[in-house]
């Protein structure tokens, strides 16, 4: 500055001078400009990128415009970039999906980007497969993802019965008895079933018992499970059945050998991968859910007599009389003429209500995250509790989860621990069936306002000869004043360390390890005055009452390493993925039961009498380890061709000693058609894209036992004070795995100007060495062992339909409607001799009282060329008007009225033809409506309740049906559906009704599965701004509005079927 003022005495010199002090100054300047610049640039700058509903986008692509940076998110959606231009423009893009360009403001430091969806690309999505991820354009297999949100709208309280819904390939099976029963998990199965019922392929021996946390029994006694993968690592049924569905991103089902074969020897039933919302970076978020729910029981099925009705139909049955024994006879009469009294009193109890409430379930979900520059975490807790619709059952299930993320570089490491537990809660009311059965003229309660234990006065109080028909009959209600305790319960840990490198642009290592454990329990205390003690075979009551416990632990360490190397190069792109895994798990179980036990608070082991009857305590121990490696390729050329090859190589130690491992294989391709030049797009077409795999898969739920010999030590007896051992189960080393080789055909289309989108998956599966018996010599203690012997074969189709017919994003107004249909259909192609002996075994004639029972419903039985399901009854020709009974078609052609096992027909197929869903969903600005209805069409069922609660029902033993006294045949020329009542004069129907063609029914049924209203608070209200909330939501949901059906038969027999209405609330803080 001195110079420049110098400089500046001179006027004349005045210019030259002032432009040598600009000279000067200007490196100053540029200088201080430059350092003001760097002031103004965000040195670390954190976001992420949604969809428009929510869901993270893996993989997007964030540039800065104008400047060299850009980076893609990570698995949990975010991204990090450093010396960012603080006035800088992002854009953001990802796969269909349309691209967007934010601004960012002074000083932003972390951002969330949502992204509208765009359909034009179809399915043009990453696919999860659980062990490696991969663009729809080069995969060829068949899978379908949904997220979290997704299967919350069609329901928020259980996430297994949502995905049911949307996935025609997934099939629950209906449990009759157990309706609704909160601790009572389904069973469900991914195109059919590959596997005969385990009943058919002998006692498991060896097996630990099922628990609520042990993988290998969950899978043993539903060997068509599918494989369940909970972030890359195999969990259990239970697990995702108690999860917390706000924590849910994605749910991935893969369903052909193409999609699943990576999986090796435990993929034959499809996988179900689910994905968890990983932490987001930036400020800390506070996010808060409440879903509550209130549960109705639905009772519509049932028809039961009321008391005037149930004792006439007694009376018709001839309880009441006994013309051959007149001393007998008068004391009949006077036990009529007293409980005619009852009914003419008023008494007219409805059973069916006294066990039941409305019950209630409230879930709270608790998650915090955030973090800054490379570190990031988040805390998740959660707590349910199901108080089901039978008084004092009910379930309750806790969660914690801690996610810690770290960045550094291009590495990402991240530990996850994760404690969950569960109880449930079995009704101390006992089974729904025993209120059923209860006579209506019965009165729960004395005068005195106390429950009745024995609900009639003893013969010798009410001066009658002869005991009251039906015997000695209690009240179960009476239970539920006792300190009953019936629980199950786990705890469970685990700890997943994972370590991601992005070695360069293209390659990336992964390593996962995780230790897990469980402790399952479970207890049974009846006291000495339960009433399933009172008839009781002995009379000490130091002998009555009894404890049972079950305690568990089993513990799994699993570890894998993966290498993904990715590259596109000109018109070339390849996908590649290698990799290895170990597991081992360990589980034992110990359980006791004891008796005599007197008081009624004194359930404890020690304080017992003794064991039960021919009964000590058993322990179990199953050991497992298995080995995995695969590589998968995956090839595209110019974004028109697609060929994928996969080979994996299995070992367990539930093969065969001589069959240790297992390799398998799968290849697939795709075209792209819509890119061939030959292709010009047009109103009616705009995207086509076919894809063929085939491949061979593996199939390992069965016991260890099987394979390997298990010993018993001999403790009753010894040899030189020596303990011996025998041998439990006669093991086979050659026992292999069981392969199924999958062919499947996918067609995608995008039709009338992209208002069309269309899906379709045609597939055939063949199961070879199916595991059933071998009959072996008597000589070698056994009846049978298991080999490879059988062969079934499934086929069927996937359609999807989806109408996008408003798309309005400018005012946030969108409609789509959605159809899904699936069908499929299985036959028997091989069986063992022994399954033979097991179809004669279930037909034989027997006329003592156990064997007429047996055969009052359709036994199993399996022959090659029929399906599984089929229903093998004998052909009824209906009811005789002339005499009331029932004629039959004998296989010869003939009349007949006997009936007889050996004229057992086919008559048809339980797998419905059809399964499917109609869906709409509307976005109108704030509002959020959601339709979901099921349907089943071309079905058959055997309507048990005709059987039991008409036809072959017990009148001096339980209520019936009310068809019992209006629709039997009752003289000649009626023309009947069912027969007539013919008893012994004792209530027993003489005429026992066994499995008939008569009431095998088709079950084809609509079923309102949801109704869902929402609404999104908008952010500029001012409460909203208020308290600093984001993406505010409150919902309402029923579930199970309504069913139609063909099938006039009693649901929820040991729990009842229920409606649901759910209430939400969610907010980010």
């Amino acid at each position: 500055m001195f110079l420049c003022n110098k400089k500046l005495k001179s006027k004349p010199l005045f210019f030259s001078a002032l432009t040598r002090c600009y000279l000067l100054l200007l490196p100053l300047v540029l200088v201080f400009v430059q350092a003001g610049a760097q002031e103004r640039t965000i040195e670390v700058l954190n976001g992420v990128v949604k969809s428009e509903r929510g869901e993270i986008l893996t993989g997007a692509t964030v540039v800065v415009r104008n400047t060299k940076l850009a980076t893609s998110t990570g698995k949990d959606g975010s991204f990090v970039l450093k010396n960012v231009p603080s006035n800088a423009t992002l854009r953001v893009s990802f796969v269909g999906h349309t691209a967007k360009e934010v601004k960012l403001k002074d000083g932003q430091r972390s951002i969330e980007i949502l992204l509208s969806s765009n359909s034009n690309t179809l399915a043009d999505v990453v696919v999860n497969t659980g062990l490696y991820r991969r663009p729809t354009g080069n995969f060829t297999g068949a899978a379908k993802s949904f997220s979290g949100e997704q299967l919350k709208s069609v329901n928020p309280a259980n996430v297994l019965q949502a995905l049911a819904v949307v996935e025609p390939a997934l099939r629950i099976v209906e449990n009759n008895a157990m309706g609704n029963d909160p601790n009572q998990l389904p069973i469900i199965q991914l195109r059919g079933q590959n596997n005969l019922p385990v009943s058919s392929q002998g006692t498991l021996e060896g097996a630990t018992p099922v628990s609520n946390g042990d993988m290998m029994s969950s899978y043993l006694l539903n060997p068509n499970q599918p494989l369940i993968i909970l972030d890359g690592f195999q969990t259990t049924l239970q697990a995702i059945n108690d999860m917390d569905i706000n924590r849910i991103a994605s749910i991935t089902v893969l369903k052909d050998a193409a999609a699943t074969v990576a999986y090796g020897s435990k993929a034959a039933n499809g996988v179900i991968v689910v994905e968890t919302k990983q932490p987001l970076s930036g400020k800390m978020r506070i996010s808060y859910g409440i879903n509550a729910s209130v549960e109705l029981p639905d009772l519509s099925s049932y028809h039961l007599m009321d008391a005037k009705q149930f004792l006439e139909a007694q009376r018709l049955a001839g309880i009441y009389g006994d013309p051959a024994n007149h001393y007998n006879d008068v004391a009949l009469k006077q036990w009529y003429d007293y409980r005619l009294q009852q009914v003419q009193s008023g008494v007219n109890t409805y059973w069916l209500s006294q066990p039941l409430r409305t019950g209630y379930a409230l879930n709270h979900s608790l998650n915090l995250e955030g973090g800054t520059g490379n570190i990031r975490h988040s805390l998740s807790l959660n707590y349910g509790s199901n108080n089901g619709v039978m008084k004092g059952s009910g379930r309750t299930s806790y969660g914690l989860n801690y996610n810690l993320t770290y960045v550094f570089k291009n590495i990402r490491f991240s530990n996850v621990t994760s404690v969950s537990s569960g109880r449930g809660d079995n009704s101390p009311w006992g089974s729904f069936s025993e209120y059923a059965k209860q006579y209506p003229y019965f009165r729960p309660y004395n005068s005195e306002g106390q429950l009745n234990k024995i609900f009639e006065p003893s013969a010798a109080e009410l001066g009658i000869a002869l005991a009251a028909p039906g015997g000695i009959i209690t009240n179960a209600m009476y239970n539920s004043t006792l300190n009953v305790v019936d629980y199950s319960n786990y705890l469970s840990y685990s700890n997943a360390t994972n370590f991601d490198w992005n070695v360069t642009r293209d390659l990336r290592l992964k390593a996962n390890v995780r230790l897990s454990n469980n402790l399952p329990e479970g207890e049974q205390f009846l006291p000495a005055d339960h009433t399933v003690f009172v008839k009781s075979v002995t009379s000490r009551f130091v002998d009555l009452g009894s404890y049972s416990q079950m305690k568990g632990k089993n513990t799994s360490v699993d570890g894998r390493i993966s290498l993904d190397y990715n590259k596109r190069f000109g018109r070339h792109t390849i996908y590649s993925a290698l990799g290895f895994s170990a597991q081992q798990t360990n589980s034992t179980s110990t359980t006791v039961k004891t008796t005599g036990i007197p008081n009624d608070f004194l359930g404890d082991l020690g304080l017992a009498n003794g064991y039960g009857l021919n009964y000590k305590p058993t322990s179990l121990v199953n050991n497992t380890r298995s080995v995995s490696q695969f590589l998968s390729v995956s090839y595209n050329y110019n974004d028109r061709y697609t060929a994928e090859a996969t080979l994996n190589s299995s070992g367990s130690s539930q093969f065969g000693s001589n069959n240790r491992f297992a390799p398998f294989w799968a290849g697939g391709i795709a075209w792209n058609v819509d890119k061939e030049k030959f292709f010009k797009r047009n109103f009616i077409i705009q995207q086509l894209r076919l894809k063929a795999n085939t491949g061979v898969t593996g199939n390992q739920n069965f016991a260890a036992s099987m394979a390997q010999p298990f010993y018993n030590y001999n403790t009753q007896n010894n040899y030189r004070l020596q303990l011996g051992s025998t041998i439990n189960t006669y093991a086979n080393p050659n026992l292999k795995w069981q392969q199924t080789l999958k062919n499947n055909l996918s067609v995608q289309m995008s039709l009338l100007n992209e208002h069309v989108m269309v899906g379709a998956d045609f597939y055939l599966e063949k199961t070879n060495s199916l595991i059933l018996p071998l009959d072996v010599a008597p000589s070698t203690g056994f009846d049978s062992y298991q080999d490879n012997l059988g062969a079934v074969e499934n086929r069927g189709y996937e359609v999807s339909l989806g109408l996008p017919i408003i798309r309005n994003r400018a005012k946030n107004i969108f409609w789509s409607l959605s159809f899904n249909t699936g069908s499929y259909e299985n036959v028997i192609t091989k069986l063992s001799p022994a399954i033979e002996a097991y179809n004669k075994e279930n037909d034989k004639i027997d006329n003592s009282e156990e064997g007429k029972k047996k055969q009052q419903k359709p036994l199993p039985r399996f022959v090659v060329g029929q399906a599984m399901n089929t229903i093998w009854a004998v052909r009824s020709l209906g009811i005789d008007p002339a005499t009331g009974k029932e004629v039959f078609l004998k296989l010869d052609g003939s009349k007949t009225f006997n009936w007889d096992p050996n004229d057992k027909f086919p008559v048809a197929v339980g797998d419905s033809k059809f399964k499917g869903m109609i869906g709409s969903n509307l976005t109108l600005k704030s509002f959020t409506f959601n339709f979901n209805l099921a349907y089943q069409l071309g079905g058959y069922k055997y309507n048990q309740t005709l059987a039991d609660k008409i036809e072959n029902v017990n009148l001096n033993l339980t209520n019936a049906d009310s068809r019992v006294l209006t629709d039997r045949w009752k003289k000649p020329g009626d023309v009947s559906s069912y027969k007539a009542l013919v008893t012994d004069g004792g209530g027993n129907t003489l005429l026992m009704t066994q499995a008939t063609s008569r009431f095998v029914q088709r079950d084809n049924f609509i079923d309102a599965s949801s109704v869902t209203v929402g609404y999104n608070f908008p952010a500029n209200l001012k409460w909203v701004r208020l308290l600093k909330l984001s993406t505010p939501k409150i919902f309402i949901t029923q579930n199970q509005v309504f069913r139609l059906g063909t099938i006039e038969a009693e649901r929820g027999t040991a729990y009842p079927f229920t409606r649901r209405f759910n209430f939400g609330l969610s907010s980010t803080f």
